[in-house]
């Protein structure tokens, strides 16, 4: 009976219960709907106080597409002791990824069984191509040639992203700990404080100053930082304001309207942009062809 009053009083101060009790008794799942949609009622307003951190990620890390479409042994002219070998490839880069340089290993076998081994690196992001030299011959068998190879084709890309971290705080709190963890995709943000204040702001101002910390793995680089604010007033209007700040800043100070004017509640947020380190490999294995080593 008891718990039966609960949902009654419940019910009426969220504005289900309309009628008299004897018409609610005549639907036989009304109670039970009515209480489920006050739960539901519950949880969206509480939910809509003292947001939990929010982080997105935008423009994820997009690889660059590299295929190796050619190993070709060259024929040599003036010195028959090297053979020059010739590797291209292609490479689709999306957008938001630039390419920063490409390195290159030929590993080799000669018809002995012997092996060796070039490498070109840190060409420039516009090559898709590389010449690597050889030796004809291994050191001890004047008569093996190359036989078979194996192509590497390594990319080093960064890529652009961001992440936001947003709180929703009252006007009167001055000191908050929110913060997303990081990972090898994005880095550790956490803002620390939101006060606001009219120090230091201008004449018949008051401001809102945001602090934040900031950890990333050695993959990734930081760029700069946007901070925003958005302050509620009584009457339901709102003040907004941004700046972006360098990446070694870790404050920054917004407007928040006249110092005469109350704020209830303010949404700070804060964007890290973002570039993350990466590379990809593309591998390509084959045999030489016989009449593009002859001299």
């Amino acid at each position: 009976m008891r718990g039966k009053t609960m949902i009654d009083q419940l019910l009426n101060r969220a504005g289900f219960i309309t009628t008299t009790k004897a018409s609610l008794a005549a639907l036989p799942y009304a109670r039970s709907l009515a209480a489920l949609a006050v739960i539901f009622r519950l949880v969206v307003q509480s939910s809509a106080f003292g947001l939990p951190a929010q982080k997105q990620i935008q423009n994820q890390a997009a690889s660059p597409d590299v295929q190796i479409t050619q190993v070709k042994g060259l024929a040599s002219v003036n010195d028959r002791m090297t053979t020059d070998v010739e590797i291209r490839w292609t490479a689709q880069v999306p957008r938001s990824t630039t390419i920063d340089e490409f390195d290159v290993l030929l590993e080799v076998r000669y018809t002995d069984g012997s092996k060796g081994a070039a490498r070109s690196q840190q060409l420039k992001p516009s090559a898709r191509a590389a010449i690597l030299a050889l030796a004809t011959h291994p050191r001890n068998n004047g008569n093996a040639i190359l036989k078979d190879f194996k192509a590497a084709v390594k990319v080093s890309f960064r890529t652009a992203s961001s992440c936001a971290l947003v709180q929703q705080v009252s006007a009167a709190q001055t000191n908050v700990v929110r913060s997303a963890p990081g990972s090898s995709s994005q880095p550790d943000v956490s803002i620390t404080a939101a006060r606001l204040s009219t120090q230091g702001c201008s004449t018949g101002q008051q401001c809102v100053d945001l602090k934040w910390t900031v950890a990333a793995q050695r993959n990734i680089t930081i760029n700069d930082f946007t901070a925003g604010v958005e302050a509620l007033r009584p009457d339901g209007t709102k003040i907004t304001d941004s700046k972006t700040v360098s990446n070694q800043e870790r404050q920054a100070r917004l407007q928040a309207g006249p110092a005469n004017v109350e704020v209830n509640s303010m949404r700070v947020s804060l964007q890290t942009s973002f570039f993350l380190l990466d590379a990809r490999t593309a591998v390509k294995e084959g045999a030489f062809s016989f009449d593009s080593l002859k001299g």
